[in-house]
């Protein structure tokens, strides 16, 4: 019941995932592995095993088909899965079990994948890739959230969808964005709405997570920045 991107920005080498989904609050569901500066596994109908599986297999230095590999050989369910992993070089690879509620499938691109399963059609997916390669003019983690705008727009799910939630890594442990919507009526569009307001204040984070020491607080930065970017302009 959910439809779901995988990417590497090549520019920066930064990964990123998000998804919506049927599923009320699945931004807490344990679906992916990141493996700082090497790769991400996402799965779907899944808890994390097999994550965990293809993520000690990418850190070990193997690719992400090899990941793959391993992921479907160490789940006796495989046949209910939807997996994707990519590596530090932008391989991927991903699977859509036989079992998975119709339509299910997924498309492989240039650095990234989309996948989905209880779809209203294999247009939902082909809208996500389509609207991710045309919007490489937006910062990565708007191109996510652009996929997920074109698959809902594409007919999305059966039911529609209720939660939300996006992630992008960068090179060191944990996310550089880390948003969800665990319930609402339109999610894909609140979500942009919480990252439209979350951005600006990302390299903020950053700053104060190396050295806190003279910063002011957030939005006195933020305030900074906006008077400073429009006397610029």
């Amino acid at each position: 019941m959910t439809f779901a991107i995988v990417a590497r920005d090549p520019q920066t080498g930064h990964f990123g995932v998000a998804k919506t989904t049927r599923t009320i609050a699945a931004g807490g569901l344990d679906l992916y592995r990141h493996i700082p500066m090497m790769g991400l596994c996402l799965g779907i109908s899944t808890v994390g095993r097999c994550q965990k599986v293809g993520a000690v297999m990418i850190q070990n230095g193997l690719d992400a088909q090899a990941a793959m590999k391993a992921m479907i050989g160490s789940d006796e369910f495989i046949a209910n899965r939807q997996l994707a992993a990519i590596d530090n070089h932008g391989r991927i690879a991903a699977f859509t079990g036989e079992s998975c509620f119709p339509y299910a499938g997924h498309i492989i691109g240039d650095n990234f994948a989309v996948l989905g399963n209880v779809l209203t059609s294999a247009a939902t997916i082909e809208a996500m890739a389509a609207a991710y390669e045309a919007s490489k003019d937006l910062p990565f983690a708007r191109r996510l959230l652009a996929s997920l705008e074109g698959g809902r727009d594409a007919g999305g799910q059966h039911g529609g969808q209720r939660s939300s939630d996006m992630a992008v890594f960068g090179n060191r442990e944990g996310p550089l964005i880390d948003l969800r919507i665990d319930l609402n009526a339109d999610p894909v569009a609140e979500l942009v709405r919480l990252y439209e307001i979350f951005s600006p204040l990302v390299p903020y984070y950053e700053l104060h997570r190396s050295n806190p020491r003279g910063l002011p607080r957030a939005d006195d930065w933020l305030k900074a920045q906006q008077t400073a970017s429009a006397d610029g302009a």
